[in-house]
């Protein structure tokens, strides 16, 4: 699992403060400030990369669902639509789908019909929570309750290891776990943030100023849009 997390900071998917009050840190979707960020498209983009970290998810994948024949594979929309299908392939599903987001409170939706019976697996780019893969599930057995979703969801990456506390209905297996490598970030309410206090920028569209973010790390006083 160490030469996964390597490659991830090999590729530039990984962010972390340099203890350097000239660079910014970052803002992460719960509102929480933090001093560590991991883009996991970083690496999943590039296609050999994406080919390996299928190639490893469906294998271990495989060793918990033994032998169960996989007839769907679903992704969470969107980051998780690339990987579901590469590993699709490897675990010979039949078919590829996923799941979408509606509304103003981007509830998730399955517009498939999976004929009953049919063994349908969710996989994931990456999940903290497990409340993402947990709502996907949900919402293929609310239109499909014929279909049997295995017992397990697929993620390259996971904060929680392989029972985190929003994912009820299975189990998480995972190629990188951070919390079996011992790897955590400080996480912050805005107003108790040690890095705002001692004059570090907070930036909040993290993804999208991502190359100037990492560049950071060497120097601290390179310029981070804050759009």
């Amino acid at each position: 699992m160490w030469e996964w997390w390597q490659r991830l900071k090999d590729s530039g998917a990984v962010w972390e403060f340099p203890n350097d009050m000239r660079a910014p840190h970052v803002v992460l979707r719960s509102g929480k400030h933090s001093d560590g960020f991991i883009d996991t498209l970083q690496y999943l983009s590039l296609i050999p990369n994406l080919r390996a970290a299928s190639v490893a998810l469906a294998r271990a994948l495989r060793s918990k669902t033994r032998g169960v024949p996989i007839d769907w594979v679903f992704g969470s929309p969107m980051a998780g639509i690339p990987i579901a299908v590469a590993a699709g392939f490897v675990l010979n599903a039949q078919y590829v789908a996923f799941t979408e987001k509606t509304g103003k409170d981007k509830e998730l939706v399955c517009r498939f019909n999976v004929p009953e019976g049919e063994n349908v697996l969710l996989i994931e780019e990456m999940t903290t929570t497990g409340g993402t893969p947990q709502r996907g599930i949900d919402a293929i057995l609310a239109r499909n309750p014929g279909a049997n979703v295995v017992p397990f969801v697929g993620a390259f990456l996971t904060h929680n290891g392989n029972t985190p506390p929003g994912l009820l209905d299975a189990e998480l297996v995972s190629v990188v776990d951070t919390q079996e490598l011992g790897i955590s970030y400080n996480e912050w309410e805005p107003a108790e943030c040690p890095l705002c206090a001692g004059g570090s920028i907070p930036v909040t569209q993290v993804k999208r100023v991502w190359r100037d973010l990492v560049q950071t790390m060497k120097d601290p006083s390179h310029p981070v849009p804050m759009a």
